[in-house]
């Protein structure tokens, strides 16, 4: 099969893909080249009288006409750190990558790999740790430039460096993240309870996509675990991770599959109306915390997204400025009370940040339901925060663009009474404007933080951070809206007509419904008096379920269910029961894990047609009552195995064939890896390199949009490696067939990388490795990387902690 190979215009490089060249295109501004044969640029299209390649002189006036830089004591001063951080934002973005601690590989293990091979080209950042905040570590390159990882580069640093970032990130031990893209989620984490680990947290990522931050929140949740214990143990916490694009949050969930993510439930939804999940309980579920990193113009990427200068317009926000404000209500209504939401977007604009959080609070009650919270003061001090805003102007739409006379138009306004009547029923709303009327509002704005790239501060782009507490139980309030379709008479209410829904701020009003019915004759609790629970108006009772018509489900008149000849097959739904002592035993046995082992006893069965797929999620997750019927669901916990589905009729046999097992995951590998004494081999590091090398090897040989994605990014030579023989000749491995796990642990300066993968033994004798090529690929690049900057004498002395003797491995080959 003949692959297609695409050049650049400007450099000539070729590429395999047409992603592999759209990443090189953004990542260093070349040009593509157009029908003509002329080379093209994104700053061809630019307005050659205020924008340049980096810079926009529309884009500079308007955040000096807003005063976003408030930290000096006079304009002038503020007037000249906006110059400083305007060219800041002109400038390249160093690469920045965020240590992933609970890592099936190890947080240490990446962090000393990394120190060994870059040695004084990345310097290590760390947030957090002070006033009992959680620390997070990250490295970046002290140079703002792209790695270029070609074979023809000369810099063989700049490559060995690049192959073992991206082989780390591809295992989950890093991530690609901007500096400040990690503030938010440590803000979320930072600003509740100490008490974390005493108990639970629920959090909702409403825009979850691309997954930094939720991988980030997974990380924190992994955190809570008990002193001694295993930081890749499944937390007692539950992470639901959303975003409205399908194809963004099927990403999402490959992205997490490196990664401990029992606690972690993707759901497929738009963010505006993120659905009430339910327990089993009946009640809907409350979170802890929610994420709320909204869509946003990005005008603070700049310094990543060159299109910024070109793309920049004030439309761009206003558009936005409505779906910003829902998504924030939305999350809200999800917190329970004393419940902290953090809304962030990585944009300057006032109207997509102070405008958004001031005018929701004003509408849902003001600050006696919602309240800003001030950020961490660590926080602050350290990046230089600005203070947020408590007034701003509106611009038009027309703000920075010619008109007809070819004069620039730079309006903009103070209030909404100041906007021009043939304005108002545009894109201008007064929700765009600051809240007069409340004073404390208008105070606590001030809480809100704007990170600018700084001298000697936060060398990153730019973002807005605001913290918000939900303080009362109830519904939130909403702005009373006139209907001109409906007369004064019509909209009166009747003093004696029956209560149609029962607030949870009537408490007296409910109390009183429930003294007449004697089935609900309990005083009412915070646990009962739920926001969203209402009374029949036939009998009476107290409902919390969803309300779609006035009566409860025993009052309506159903009609009758129509008779199905087809005999069907009642399935349990996902998440609902726990797994059948028949189903797990046997595939916990069969990896020699007792059935009292604590990590796998929330183990649920995803049924399909023909297989059913065993699931491992945490307790909280596990109390949701969801099924796989439903739309929205995409993913949940640690996929492990799938195995066929059992007949009606039959029972699950106690001792399972090799055949059973149709896939083992890689995703759980590293945890059966952990806790499996059969079907589990423990060799060296060098076998274990030797093994990977005749796997990726065979592969390689097969033409695959994968395997041309390895031949592109996998540098080290692999005949050498492979040596003479097959790898598992040397090595005991068990006789019947069937899947088996192979593993090895590389000791590096007190810590351990663990890696693993698995195997399928056939009846003929031979192995093949069913581990997906790009894992193996980067467990190759990463365990290379080991062996070349450690020596073997060390390696051997350490094998004491894996209890394998291995001094026939030191003479292969």
């Amino acid at each position: 099969m003949s692959t297609k190979v695409m050049d650049c215009a400007t450099c000539g490089q070729s590429f395999s893909s047409r992603n592999q060249l759209f990443k090189h295109l953004k990542e260093l501004g070349h040009g593509v080249q157009t029908a003509d044969g002329n080379n093209k640029s994104a700053a061809d299209n630019s307005d050659k009288a205020s924008i340049t390649e980096r810079g926009n002189e529309a884009y500079y006036k308007y955040y000096l006409q807003q005063k976003i830089i408030n930290t000096e004591d006079t304009d002038a001063a503020n007037e000249q750190l906006w110059k400083d951080v305007y060219d800041n934002l002109r400038s390249p973005l160093p690469i920045t990558y965020r240590i992933q601690e609970s890592s099936w590989v190890g947080g240490d293990f990446s962090a000393n790999l990394l120190s060994l091979v870059a040695k004084d080209e990345l310097q290590n950042w760390s947030m957090g740790g002070e006033d009992g905040a959680p620390k997070i570590r990250i490295t970046m390159t002290k140079e703002c430039h792209h790695f270029n990882r070609s074979r023809n580069e000369n810099s063989n640093r700049d490559n060995k460096l690049s192959s073992i970032l991206h082989a780390l990130q591809e295992l989950g031990a890093t991530y690609r993240q901007e500096l400040v893209s990690a503030i938010p989620p440590l803000v979320l984490w930072s600003c509740g309870s100490n008490e974390k680990d005493e108990r639970k947290e629920f959090i909702v990522d409403l825009c979850a996509a691309p997954g930094s931050k939720s991988l980030q929140l997974l990380d924190l949740l992994h955190s809570m675990n008990e002193k001694g214990g295993d930081a890749n143990d499944i937390p007692n916490g539950l992470l639901v991770v959303n975003d409205s694009d399908r194809h963004r949050i099927i990403t999402l969930c490959q992205r997490s599959r490196r990664v401990p993510r029992g606690p972690m439930l993707a759901i497929n939804m738009d963010a505006r109306y993120f659905p009430g999940i339910r327990r089993k309980s009946g009640y809907k579920q409350k979170y802890d915390k929610v994420l709320a990193d909204v869509p946003c113009s990005g005008d603070g990427t700049s310094r990543k997204n060159k299109n910024v200068w070109n793309e920049w317009s004030i439309p761009q926000a206003m558009s936005l400025h409505k779906l910003q404000r829902k998504i924030l209500r939305r999350g809200l209504e999800l917190l329970r009370p004393g419940g902290l939401i953090v809304y962030s977007t990585c944009s300057l604009n006032p109207l997509e940040n102070e405008a958004v959080v001031s005018s929701v609070i004003d509408d849902v009650g003001g600050t006696d339901k919602v309240k800003i919270v001030p950020l961490p003061p660590w926080l602050t001090t350290k990046f230089k925060a600005m203070k947020g805003l408590s007034t701003w102007l509106v611009p038009t739409s027309k703000y920075g663009k010619a008109n007809k006379e070819e004069d620039v138009a730079f309006d903009m306004y103070e209030c909404y009474a100041d906007v021009p009547a043939k304005l108002k029923s545009g894109k201008i709303t007064p929700s765009m404007f600051p809240v007069v009327s409340d004073l404390e509002l208008k105070s606590q704005l001030q809480h809100c933080a704007r990170f600018v790239p700084l001298k000697d501060s936060i060398d990153s782009g730019g973002f807005f951070v605001a913290c918000l507490i939900r303080l009362k139980v109830g519904e939130l309030g909403e702005k009373p809206k006139t209907d001109k379709k409906k007369s004064d008479d019509e909209t009166k209410t009747d003093v004696n007509e029956p209560v149609k829904r029962a607030r949870v701020s009537d408490d007296a009003q409910i109390q009183s419904f429930i003294e007449k019915d004697g089935s609900n004759a309990v005083s009412p609790t915070n646990e009962l008096l739920r926001e969203g629970d209402w009374i029949c108006e036939v009998c009476y009772k107290l409902n919390f379920g969803r309300r779609d018509s006035r009566t409860c489900i025993g009052c309506k008149k159903r009609k009758p269910k129509t008779i199905d000849t087809e005999e069907k097959v009642k399935r349990e739904p996902l998440l609902k029961a726990p797994c059948n002592k028949n189903e797990l035993d046997p595939f916990l046995d069969f990896f020699g894990i007792s059935s009292s082992n604590s990590t796998f006893q929330n183990v649920r069965i995803i049924h399909r047609k023909r297989e059913r797929t065993f699931v491992l999620v945490s307790a909280p997750v596990a109390a949701l009552s969801i099924s796989e019927q439903w739309g929205a669901f995409r993913e949940a916990g640690i996929s492990l195995i799938t195995m066929p589905t059992i007949p009606s009729g039959e029972e699950e046999s106690e001792n399972p064939k090799h055949t059973d097992i149709t896939t083992l995951f890689d995703e759980a590998v590293p945890l059966l890896a952990l806790h499996a004494k059969k079907r589990h081999i423990n060799i060296s590091t060098i076998s274990f390199q030797k093994a990977l090398a005749q796997s990726i090897f065979e592969d390689l040989k097969k033409e695959t949009a994968e395997t041309e994605r390895i031949k592109t990014t996998i540098d080290i030579p692999l005949t050498p490696l492979c040596g003479n023989g097959p790898w598992y000749e040397s090595h005991e491995i068990a006789t019947e067939p069937g899947v088996f796990i192979v593993s090895c642990a590389c000791p590096l300066k007190g810590d351990v990388g663990r890696f693993s993968f698995w195997c399928r033994r056939h009846t003929d004798g031979n192995v093949t490795t069913e581990t997906s090529s790009r894992v193996l690929a980067a467990m190759l690049v990463v365990v290379h990387t080991y062996l070349e900057v450690t020596p073997a004498e060390g390696e051997r002395n350490n094998l004491k902690w894996m209890g394998v003797d291995d001094t026939q491995f030191f003479n292969v080959d």
